[in-house]
C-alpha cells in the first residue's frame, strides 16, 4: 500500500526549476516524504532500478530519452511495470495521447500546473494503485500468466477484464494480443478489429493487426494497419521501419520504399534513420535503393568519408566496380589512414585490369602497415599481371 504522506517520489524533468516547483507543490499538500530528481528518461530508469519508488511524476518532452519512451520501458519491465506514473506535458497532441494510452500512463497533467490539480491527480492515482479496479487487477494477472508462458490462463484473465469493463478497448486489445501470440489468427483478428473500432487511437491494436496480416501474407492489409499506427504515433517509427525491412527481405522493394519514405517524413532525425535503412538494404540485397540513400546522405553530410566508402561497397556488391571507384578514391582522399578503404580500392583496380594503379594504393597501405598480409598477397598478384 502506498501512503500519500510517506511515499517516495521521483520527479523527472530536464528543467531543474520545474523539478523544484513540483516538489514544493507536493510539500504544500503534504504528499511525499522522500524525493528524487532525474533530468531525462535514462536517469529516471537508473534511479527506478536502484531505489524503491512509489510514484513517478514525469515530464514528457525531455532530451536523450523522452517521457513516453521511458514509460514504455517501465511498463515492459517485470519489476517496474506496476509503479504509478503521472505524465506532465504541455503537448496535448494526438500522437502523445496515443503513446500515453499505449504505455498505460496512470494520469495526464497538462502544464501550467496548479496545486489543486496536482493534489487531485496524485490522490486519485494512489487510491487506484492501492485499490485497483477489477479490469486492472485482471489484466495484471493476465500479464503474469503471459510471463509464465501460460497463454490460456492469460486469455481467461483478459476475458474477465473485458467482462468487468465492456466499454474499454484495452482488455479487448489484450485478448487479441494473446490469441495472436497463440497463433490463433482468426480469434486474434476478431478481437483486434473490435478494439480498433472502439478506439481509433489504439496504436497497439493497429500494430498487432499489421503483424497478424503480415503472418497471413496479406501485405496490403498489413501495410494499411502499420501505416495507421505510424500516422497516429509517429514517434514509434520502429513499427514502420521493421515492416519495411520485412518487405525488403521478401524482395518487395517498391513497397518497402513507400514504407521507408513515410517513416522518414515522421522522423525527427531522418538522416540517422536513412543511414540505418541504407545499411540494412545494402546487406539484404536492395542495392539500388541503398545507393540512392547513400548518395542523398553524401550530399547532406559531405564531411563523412565513411559514407563514400559505404556507397563504393554498395556498387561493388552488384559487381559495378566502375561506379564504385570514384567513391572509393574520394573516400581515401578524405580518410588517408583507413586501411580497409585502400584494400577495396586496390582490389577494384585489379578487377578492371589496372595493376600499376593497384600497386600505388597498396604501397600507401603497406607504408601504414608493413605486415598487412592481404596487401602483400595483392602485391604479388599485381606482379604476375
Amino acid at each position: 500500500m502506498i501512503d500519500l504522506n510517506e511515499m517516495t517520489v521521483l520527479i523527472v524533468d530536464d528543467v531543474i526549476t520545474m523539478c523544484k516547483s513540483v516538489h514544493r507543490m507536493m510539500n504544500t499538500v503534504g504528499y511525499g516524504d522522500q524525493f528524487f530528481y532525474a533530468h531525462n528518461g535514462k536517469e529516471a530508469l537508473r534511479i527506478l532500478r536502484k531505489e524503491s519508488i512509489d510514484l513517478v511524476l514525469m515530464d514528457y518532452n525531455m532530451p536523450e530519452m523522452q517521457g513516453g519512451e521511458a514509460l514504455s520501458i517501465i511498463r515492459n519491465d517485470r519489476v517496474l511495470r506496476d509503479i504509478p506514473v503521472i505524465m506532465i506535458t504541455a503537448q496535448a497532441y494526438q500522437d502523445y495521447v496515443a503513446e500515453a494510452a499505449e504505455s498505460y500512463v496512470d494520469a495526464l497533467l497538462l502544464k501550467p500546473l496548479t496545486i489543486k490539480l496536482l493534489e487531485n491527480k496524485v490522490a486519485g492515482v494512489v487510491a487506484k494503485a492501492n485499490n485497483p479496479p477489477p479490469i486492472v487487477a485482471h489484466l495484471k494477472r493476465a500479464r503474469d500468466f503471459e510471463d509464465k508462458g501460460d497463454l490460456d490462463m492469460a486469455i481467461d484473465a483478459a476475458r474477465l477484464a473485458m467482462e468487468s469493463d465492456p466499454d474499454s478497448s484495452r482488455a479487448i486489445r489484450e485478448l487479441g494480443h494473446f490469441y495472436l501470440k497463440k497463433e490463433e489468427l482468426e480469434e486474434a483478428e476478431k478481437w483486434l478489429l473490435q478494439a480498433a473500432k472502439m478506439n481509433h487511437m489504439d496504436v497497439i491494436a493497429f500494430h498487432n493487426l499489421g503483424e497478424l496480416y503480415l503472418k497471413q501474407d496479406k501485405i496490403d492489409k498489413a501495410h494499411h494497419y502499420f501505416e495507421k499506427a505510424m500516422e497516429i504515433s509517429p514517434r514509434h517509427l520502429d513499427r514502420g521501419i521493421n515492416f519495411g525491412k520485412t518487405l525488403v527481405q521478401r524482395e518487395m522493394i517498391p513497397r518497402a520504399i513507400k514504407v521507408f519514405t513515410q517513416a522518414f517524413k515522421f522522423s525527427k532525425d531522418p538522416l540517422v534513420l536513412q543511414e540505418e535503412v541504407a545499411d540494412f538494404c545494402r546487406e539484404n540485397g536492395a542495392h539500388n535503393y541503398a545507393a540512392s540513400l547513400f548518395e542523398h546522405l553524401i550530399n547532406k553530410l559531405p564531411q563523412r568519408p565513411d559514407l563514400l566508402f559505404k556507397l563504393g561497397k554498395t556498387w561493388e556488391s552488384v559487381g559495378d566496380v566502375n561506379k564504385a571507384l570514384p567513391y572509393l578514391i574520394e573516400a581515401e582522399k578524405n580518410d588517408d589512414e583507413n586501411l580497409e578503404i585502400k584494400l577495396h580500392l586496390a582490389q577494384d583496380y585489379i578487377t578492371i585490369g589496372k595493376p600499376i594503379w593497384a600497386e600505388g594504393v597498396l604501397k600507401r597501405l603497406l607504408k601504414l602497415d608493413p605486415d598487412h598480409k592481404k596487401a602483400r598477397e595483392l602485391m604479388r598478384s599485381c606482379a604476375k599481371m
